[in-house]
This record gives structure tokens, C-alpha cells and sequence, in this order.
């Protein structure tokens, strides 16, 4: 079998591109840039493509609607059609928990998906044409995961890294969210390539994630004392409402566990406190 991933120079991709080479029945696995376009790119040697290229972690207000729409949506259009006129069987889209819109609470079987951003607009828009050229002979499968992180990741994990690594006081806060370890992701594409499965996917870890009890861990790794203050957690409390930021790292934001069922749930190979140990120690290694 042999695996086609766009998107060679992001996060996930280079993540991926391991963790197909060490699965056996891959015979041969690629990562391409599409920065230039598509016309390089010679699909008919793929039996499956993987496509993570998008414009993400971006601030909004420095681009408009029709750029997200070109990179996630038109791009998408066009690499899955030529993927599909070439022979390659099977098309996996990462998408993103962003296409719900939704800012707090439980998402499950019965969300309604109303995106807010422009990001998560066009990612929807990008499933639905994807889904429309699903057949007998392409199968689709499009992964929404929640927040990623993994050693070097991107986001938010990174930011509170760094607090966790400096900060004497932080807020104690009781809230929980989705997340998913970079290993645990890879594992899942994984199986979804050899199960061969269409439709719809949730991956997620285990268990949800508390972040005051995250960046606690984070700090131990680093060998670094860190008090969780609930006086702190007063004023984060009060500032959720009016503040993304604070709410994307402090509120409440999960996929219900039933949505996140696959396969025994054996790509979750790791809990919360194993998955920060590897994530801290491969992290430290990588900057020596």
C-alpha cells in the first residue's frame, strides 16, 4: 500500500510520515508541498492520499473569507478530484472540531454544525464537497479532531508549556476538554487506512483534559514548583465570557465520548499523564 500525504512541511504531516513508515503494510510513504500547486503531483502512484495542508493558527483579521476558502476549500476540490480521476482509492481530510461553531459545552451525535469562523466555514464547506464525490471506487474519510499536541506541536499546549515552565502561580480552574495526543491521531490514520473506513470521525484521548492539572504535569517535567491558585481561578472565571483566549484554554469544550468510538478505542494507547511525559521528554530531547 502506498500513501500520499499533502501538506509536507506541517505539524501533523511530518508526525505522519513516521508513523507510516513504521507500519508494514505501507510500502511507500510521501509527503508533498502544494505551495506551488497541484500539477507535479502524480497520484496515480497512491493508493491512498492524506491531505493536512490548510490555512490554520492564522489570525483572521489579517485575511479575508475568500483566502481560507481557496486553501480549504478550492484546494481540497481540486486535490481530491485529481486524486480521484488517478486511481487513488481512498481520501482522508483532516477537518476540525471548528466546523460546529461551538465555544462551550458538550459536542455529540446531535450538534448541529454552524461554524463561526472563517476557518471552520470553509473546512465544512471542503467535507461537503467531498462527500459528494464519495462512490463505490473513492472512499472518503474526514477527521475532526480536537485540540492536537505532541512534542514541538503548535497552539495552545505550546503557550501554556511555556507558562508552566516560568509562572510561580497559576489559576486553578475545574473545567474539561477534548484533546487528542499527536501518537493517538497517527495511530487512528493508521487504522482508518487499513480498515478502509468512510464517513465522519472524532478521535479524541481517553480522558478529557483539566489545564490547570495539565500545565501542573508540564511543570514537574520541567523541574519547575508552580502553585494552582483559586484566587486566580476567580479572575479567569470572571473574564471567560468576554476573553477567546482565556475561554479557549479555560472553559469547557468536549466531544462526548460515544462520538470518539472506533475500533475498541486501541489508537488510544496512552493517558493523559503518560501522553505529557512522552510529549516533555521527546520536546526536551529534540532542543538538545
Amino acid at each position: 500500500m502506498k500513501v500520499l500525504i499533502i501538506g509536507k512541511n506541517g505539524y501533523v504531516a511530518q508526525k505522519l510520515v513516521k508513523a507510516c513508515k513504521n507500519n508494514p503494510l505501507i510500502t511507500d510513504t510521501v509527503a508533498v508541498s502544494v505551495r506551488q500547486g497541484i500539477k507535479d503531483i502524480e497520484f496515480n502512484h497512491f493508493d491512498v492520499c492524506i491531505h493536512t495542508a490548510a490555512l490554520v493558527h492564522k489570525k483572521e483579521s489579517h485575511y479575508q473569507k475568500a483566502d481560507y476558502f481557496k486553501v480549504n476549500t478550492d484546494l481540497t476540490i481540486e486535490i481530491a478530484e485529481n486524486a480521484k480521476s488517478q486511481g487513488v482509492k481512498h481520501f482522508i481530510f483532516l477537518s476540525t472540531m471548528a466546523v460546529y461553531g461551538q465555544q462551550r459545552g458538550e459536542i455529540n451525535g446531535h450538534s448541529s454544525l454552524k461554524p463561526i469562523t472563517f476557518y471552520g466555514e470553509s473546512k465544512l464547506a471542503a467535507e461537503q464537497a467531498l462527500q459528494a464525490l464519495q462512490d463505490e471506487y473513492f472512499t472518503v474519510s474526514i477527521v475532526r479532531p480536537p485540540m492536537i499536541y505532541g512534542p514541538n506541536c503548535p497552539g495552545n499546549y505550546a503557550l501554556l508549556r511555556k507558562l508552566a515552565k516560568k509562572t510561580p502561580i497559576f489559576p486553578s480552574i475545574e473545567n474539561e476538554r477534548s484533546m487528542l495526543f499527536i501518537d493517538h491521531l497517527c495511530e487512528f490514520i493508521n487504522q482508518l487506512i487499513l480498515s478502509k473506513d468512510a464517513g465522519i470521525f472524532h478521535p479524541q484521548d481517553g480522558a478529557f483534559m483539566n489545564t490547570s492539572q495539565m500545565v501542573l504535569m508540564i511543570s514537574k517535567h520541567n523541574n519547575h514548583r508552580i502553585f494552582l491558585s483559586k484566587m486566580g481561578r476567580a479572575l479567569i472565571t470572571k473574564t471567560l465570557s468576554n476573553v477567546s483566549l482565556m475561554n479557549k484554554v479555560f472553559g469547557n469544550l468536549t466531544y462526548a465520548q460515544n462520538i470518539s468510538q472506533y475500533n475498541g478505542n486501541s489508537y488510544q494507547k496512552f493517558n493523559l499523564a503518560e501522553a505529557i511525559e512522552l510529549t516533555e521528554r521527546q520536546w526536551k530531547e529534540d532542543v538538545k
